[in-house]
């Protein structure tokens, strides 16, 4: 059960759910300051430069502690596709850096409607390209994606996998958003309960990436459906209380299913990416997925 702490914090959220919705998804979720200015902000024990040509605003995000000097994570950030910036990145990624020891890549991709698919697919490919321009093995690079960037995530391994190419040594998944076609039970049983994501928004969200509805059932829009035979380990992380809960365990399923080393930990009572939300689960979670990277680099 969640901490009364969390309790409280996830009631009053819910309470105030439009509110919420309206100051995350039209505020926060749109600052957009320069890039030099983030890159020096201090967040939890890391520091960062900015990424040098690589065609899009991105980080290079150190740990002050590093345990793995050929290791790195590439961050894949969340937004349902139509948001998100550089701020969010390192806010997101900056404590899984930490509590690993692993230095991130993380990146401002196109966003949709004005970009819609493959333009983030097309990001994505490039920035993992970059890391290993820059010397790095793909079996040493760490896939970490929340809600879409989870989407993302798969889709980019799907693309390598399909391609002949390396995959990565893992991939790390917060609140997947992986059936852009809401065929889940989750979105129907837990919309009451949910207390930052609407089904009808993210539908708008889905169409405005996918371009139509009869996409949205396509593995490269909604991995969910994909097969996954080949793919390295992956851990999933997501609450009970959020709309999204089918999306992961539809997705273990499907990986287990192929044969993967898939594992997916339920979070009792929590939200959407909760892991942003200051909660002692919140630090709970990033604690093990920065031990699920730590070992798929062992």
């Amino acid at each position: 059960m969640p901490t009364k702490r969390s309790q409280g914090m996830l009631s009053l959220i819910r309470a105030n759910k439009k509110w919420a919705m309206g100051l995350g998804n039209d505020i926060l979720m749109q600052i957009d300051p320069p890039l030099d200015k983030v890159a020096k902000l201090r967040v939890n024990d890391t520091t960062a430069v900015q990424a040098e040509n690589l065609g899009m605003p991105g980080l290079l995000v150190y740990p002050h502690t590093r345990l793995f000097s050929d290791g790195a994570i590439l961050h894949l950030h969340g937004g349902a596709y139509i948001s998100g910036g550089i701020l969010q990145c390192r806010a997101l990624i900056s404590p899984i850096c930490a509590f690993s020891g692993v230095p991130a890549l993380t990146f401002s991709y196109r966003l949709a409607p004005q970009h819609p698919y493959p333009a983030q697919l097309e990001d994505a490919a490039r920035a993992y390209r970059w890391l290993i321009g820059r010397g790095y093995d793909p079996r040493r690079i760490v896939l970490v994606g929340e809600s879409a960037g989870g989407n993302l995530a798969l889709a980019l391994a799907l693309r390598l996998r399909d391609a002949g190419e390396p995959l990565p040594a893992g991939i790390a998944l917060l609140s997947p958003w992986v059936d852009l076609a809401q065929q889940g039970k989750s979105y129907r049983m837990l919309q009451e309960v949910d207390a930052t994501l609407n089904a009808e928004a993210l539908m708008e969200s889905a169409l405005a990436f996918a371009g139509s509805a009869d996409r949205l059932t396509d593995p490269a829009i909604s991995p969910v459906y994909a097969d996954f035979t080949g793919f390295p380990p992956v851990e999933i992380h997501c609450g009970t209380s959020e709309i999204l809960l089918s999306d992961s365990e539809n997705l273990e399923n499907a990986l287990l299913r192929d044969g993967v080393n898939a594992h997916l930990i339920r979070w009792e009572g929590m939200c959407h990416v909760f892991q942003a939300f200051g909660f002692e689960e919140s630090k709970a979670s990033n604690i093990q997925i920065g031990a699920f990277i730590q070992k798929c680099l062992q």
